[in-house]
């Protein structure tokens, strides 16, 4: 009897960047495993480490070589899953001219005979894989920090408003939004009319809401430091920020 089919890619990812030193890392990542507490499920991590071939500037690979390496991952999955290896896939990263598969698993004595078996038939690439205990490697450098979060959020509204036709070279009304004691809001709206920021014409809001509108281009970098200052704004004043949003701009 065959065994019994695992599932180890789950369908919802994330993708984000992280500049260093060395160059930059390409990180992605299983939505559910970084949201969420895991760490007394799959208390094993197996790296899988491929060297990239003819890696580009910034240490990934291009086609033909990218459609490889993805055929290459989507091998292994399967070659796991059929062989019912209670594992995951929870992290993918490219840098410095390498591709990183991040796996949690259950047994190591289980995940190594089929991934040492899926190496060997990876004709041109000297594989290794290296294991750690626990979640420690994922929670290092694949979970997302606060501020990885809090730039996604804003490459998602900012790249929702290019999609539905907004112009980035022209100005936004960026409408932040924070709840709170009413006294601290009033604290935050002071500091906020200081950086430029102005009241909106008309607002819903109650007294424990504040939205303040600050008008800029659709340029990421400077959309996520006004983010982020109003997160250490927020915290500072014991509110909460909950984002921004703007109107499309044609």
């Amino acid at each position: 009897m065959s065994p019994k089919r695992t599932r180890v890619v789950f369908d919802a990812w994330g993708t984000y960047l992280v500049n260093t030193e060395e160059g930059p890392w390409f990180i992605s990542f299983d939505d559910e495993a970084a949201r969420e507490d895991l760490t007394d499920t799959l208390r094993h991590c197996a790296r899988v480490i491929i060297p990239i071939r003819e890696p580009n500037a910034a240490g990934g690979p291009d086609n033909p070589e990218a459609e490889r390496l993805w055929a290459m991952e989507d091998d292994l999955c399967e070659a796991l899953s059929a062989a019912g290896v209670v594992c995951r896939l929870v992290g993918r990263l490219t840098h410095a001219g390498q591709r990183e598969l991040v796996y949690q698993i259950d047994d190591p004595g289980a995940f190594r005979p089929v991934a040492q078996a899926w190496i060997d038939a990876q004709r041109g690439y000297r594989i290794a894989m290296a294991e750690h205990e626990g979640w420690e490697f994922f929670d290092e450098c694949v979970r997302p920090t606060a501020e990885d979060w809090l730039w996604m959020a804003d490459e998602q509204v900012v790249s929702n408003l290019l999609e539905a036709g907004s112009d980035p070279e022209k100005e936004h009304a960026l409408e932040f939004f924070f709840e709170g004691d009413p006294a601290a809001l009033k604290e935050v709206e002071a500091a906020l009319l200081e950086r430029g920021y102005e009241r909106p014409a008309k607002s819903d809001s109650g007294p424990e809401q504040l939205m303040m509108v600050k008008r800029m281009r659709l340029e990421l970098a400077e959309i996520f430091d006004e983010s982020l200052a109003n997160q250490r704004l927020a915290q500072e004043h014991g509110v909460e920020c909950d984002g921004w949003g703007a109107e499309v701009v044609r």
